[in-house]
């Protein structure tokens, strides 16, 4: 049961490095093509990197919950 524990935990931390460098990516490919999207557009990029983010930021604090009591119970 730990080792799964401890397993399921770094792939959801490993999950949420992925959607932090896929938020930080998208951010700077919408953040340089300011001129060519209008400002609405830019606002709902924005909104959906912030829910990215936030799916990212719950998947690795999930992950490291799991990861600390596979560690724990073992």
């Amino acid at each position: 049961m730990s080792i799964f524990s401890v397993s399921l935990g770094v792939f959801l931390c490993f999950l949420g490095l992925i959607g932090f460098s896929m938020v930080m990516y998208l951010g700077f490919q919408a953040r340089n093509q300011t001129e060519k999207n209008g400002k609405y557009d830019k606002k709902t990029i924005f909104e959906q990197l912030i829910i990215i983010n936030y799916i990212a930021i719950c998947l690795s604090a999930f992950g490291l919950i799991l990861l600390v009591l596979g560690l724990v119970l073992r």
